[in-house]
């Protein structure tokens, strides 16, 4: 599917690149004096304004994957497309380089790529992008480590080459073969993002393996890693496990079971994976390394349905292969005493957990105000401890005979979805959250009736 032409003048568009790039150096410029000291310290000196790619004139797009606030799609030039890679560099000149050289076998960055645009929303307007790619890039990047985060750029042109329609097309095809989740039906991409973001495919590399392997990528969301400083003492449940159970057994989690599934509301709800396991205290007996190690791959399997594998068994182009989750599993099992290594070993997880626990000292309920000035370098460092919290994990698992590899195994994960939680907006929401976990007794495990959950915490305590 093709976008239509692009009717507007190169010097026109030109002037919008320089408008975009401005605007993206003002945002990194604001961001800068609105943090909290230890943010302040890893931050450059000189903010540089991004390169801002632009779209193809005309392009075939495919729906990928949608969620609340955000919907993604694969976005490549057609055939005999060919473009240009237009922004500013830190002097503030025109920096064009060549992209595509006239074919489409070479679709730069949008072959490694795909287009992440966000949905109309509240909050959501034409520097909706470039403020989090801004906080990406000045905050995050240094904070994290640019080596666990996945790569993502700027693109220019959703709007003005009208690919914005095209989007909007899928997701209403999406509606109407009811492939949608209910309560995303009717979304549709804000038609005032003109600029958007690239976000590294994460399976992009699988598409070129070595001869002969088999790739997963498994997406899990590791949510909080630490317990929520505003649990109170004896708490039995973390504060993902404590949100579960409200969830479950809140009314309108009992109307979706009788209405979606006919399921009465006596029956438990399929309890979640515990994220703490990620950062367990390392086992002091055997027994306890074999209950770890069990809960760890259990957390893996516990995600495999979010599961896409490709598998080469010649020199030529992989193919995506499907499994059941309990054929994957299956099919895992070669890997799996590498992958509870690495899960026991790296320090990416803890990365996480330490600046969750950093950013956030003191709980949403110790910040009095989201207006209050006073509150700002708290809720500024909240608000990154709350992106973090949301963040998806992408564990990619890649297996081969051993014939062409000494690793057989090889496991690595990226963070991904790291827009900015917006603290001034969503403050409220997060201290009512946290004081119904606490009056419900969530936290304790003594709400009526109990709901059943998997938390790490308890098992321990038990």
């Amino acid at each position: 599917m093709a976008a239509r032409a692009d009717t507007v003048a190169d010097d026109n568009f030109n002037g919008r690149n320089y408008a975009a790039a401005g605007s993206a150096g003002d945002v990194v410029m604001t961001l800068s004096h609105q943090q909290s000291p230890r943010q302040q310290r890893v931050l450059p000196r000189q903010p540089i304004a991004p390169q801002i790619v632009t779209m193809p004139s005309a392009v075939k797009c495919s729906f990928i994957g949608e969620g609340s606030a955000n919907a993604v799609f694969c976005v490549t030039p057609a055939s005999g497309t060919t473009n240009n890679r237009k922004g500013c560099n830190s002097n503030g000149q025109d920096d064009t380089v060549p992209w595509g050289a006239g074919t489409s076998a070479d679709a730069g960055p949008l072959s490694t790529h795909l287009l992440r645009i966000p949905k109309a929303g509240p909050g959501v307007g034409p520097n909706t992008c470039l403020e989090h790619h801004a906080y990406y890039c000045n905050i995050l990047r240094p904070l994290v480590g640019a080596e666990w985060l996945v790569g993502q750029q700027l693109i220019q042109g959703v709007v003005s080459s009208g690919v914005h329609t095209i989007l909007n097309n899928l997701l209403a095809e999406m509606d109407r073969n009811r492939r949608s989740r209910p309560d995303w039906v009717g979304t549709r991409v804000a038609e005032d993002v003109d600029v958007a973001l690239l976000v590294e495919d994460m399976t992009a590399a699988c598409k070129k393996p070595t001869y002969p392997s088999s790739t997963t990528i498994i997406q899990c969301k590791p949510k909080w890693l630490v317990q929520s400083p505003s649990a109170p003492a004896g708490a039995r449940r973390c504060r993902t496990c404590a949100l579960a159970a409200a969830s479950a057994a809140s009314p309108r989690a009992d109307e979706t079971k009788r209405r979606t599934n006919n399921v009465k509301p006596s029956i438990s709800h399929k309890a979640k994976p515990c994220p703490l396991v990620l950062v367990a205290d390392p086992p002091l007996t055997p027994q306890d390394e074999a209950v770890l190690e069990t809960a760890l791959w259990d957390y893996v399997c516990q995600h495999l349905g979010s599961a896409v594998t490709f598998t080469s068994s010649s020199p030529a182009s992989p193919s995506i292969r499907s499994f059941s989750v309990s054929e994957l599993s299956m099919a895992l099992q070669k890997a799996r005493p590498a992958v509870v290594r690495w899960m026991r070993t790296t320090n990416f997880f803890r990365r996480i957990a330490a600046i969750q626990a950093e950013f956030d000292p003191c709980g949403a309920l110790s910040v009095k105000s989201a207006i209050d000035d006073a509150s700002a370098p708290s809720l500024d460092r909240l608000q990154t401890a709350m992106t973090l919290r949301d963040c998806t994990c992408f564990l990619r698992i890649t297996t081969s005979d051993g014939l062409t590899s000494s690793e057989p195994v090889q496991v690595s994960a990226k963070l991904g979805d790291l827009d900015r939680k917006d603290g001034r907006r969503k403050l409220a929401q997060w201290q009512i959250q946290e004081r119904t976990l606490i009056s419900g007794g969530f936290y304790l495990g003594t709400e009526e009736p109990r709901q059943q959950t998997r938390c790490w915490l308890e098992r321990q305590r038990d």
